[in-house]
């Protein structure tokens, strides 16, 4: 089905966000008026480190980019979300400031709740904080599976790892292969696979070297 001509169309959107799955139109349009549209430029800072604001976001349409701050102010990558995600969510269960950094991969739309609001819905639909609950438990298993990765896995097999996730997330089909749709920096790889830029940048020019993939130095495909 193809995407409605308005943008401003959020019923159309939010019916196929993962939060409103297994919901009827009816009951996504009960809810509608608590959402807001925005858009951000590529590179755009959404929330910083200590952010106060309680909003939660859903991706429509790019990517985003989820960083935490090391003690000496250096971002660390820890997560790459696409349409269908939701983040910010911690601000739905405490007032404490944000401890990440969101920044917009590429041109993205977003719908916007304030915190508040979408705690009221959730006490009120307990479909709806299920959706949230299997949401946080899918970040948990990520997480789990990349310190197994740095724990057991050499760094080839780490990058290959991740480009599958990616693949299954933000790839779209292309001739001979998967391309990942997101453009991530050799440091943000670095950083969610526990290595150092120069080593990605050998890994990755190996990789491609020995047909595992296909890179630009751009865009990165996966061969079927």
């Amino acid at each position: 089905m193809a995407e409605p001509d308005s943008e401003q169309n959020k019923v159309w959107y939010l019916k196929r966000n993962r939060f409103f799955i297994d919901t009827d139109a009816a009951g996504v349009e009960q809810f509608e008026h608590l959402f807001t549209i925005v858009e951000y430029p590529r590179r755009a800072l959404i929330f910083d480190h200590g952010d106060p604001t309680r909003v939660v976001y859903f991706i429509k349409r790019g990517a985003v980019r989820i960083a935490r701050l090391t003690e000496d102010g250096k971002e660390v990558t820890v997560a790459v979300l696409g349409p269908g995600d939701l983040f910010g969510e911690e601000s739905l269960f405490g007032d404490a400031p944000r401890s990440t950094v969101a920044v917009a991969i590429d041109d993205v739309l977003l719908c916007t709740s304030k915190a508040e609001d979408l705690f009221t819905v959730l006490r009120s639909d307990p479909h709806l904080a299920m959706n949230v609950a299997k949401v946080l438990n899918e970040r948990l298993g990520d997480a789990i599976a990349t310190m197994e990765d740095l724990a057991y896995a050499n760094v080839p097999d780490r990058i290959m790892h991740l480009l599958g996730r990616l693949a299954d997330e933000h790839g779209v089909p292309a001739p001979g292969g998967i391309t990942l749709d997101v453009r991530l920096t050799h440091a943000d790889i670095a950083s969610l696979i526990g290595s150092t830029r120069e080593t990605v940048s050998l890994e990755l020019a190996n990789l491609a070297r020995a047909g595992r993939i296909a890179y630009d130095g751009k865009l990165i495909t996966l061969p079927r």
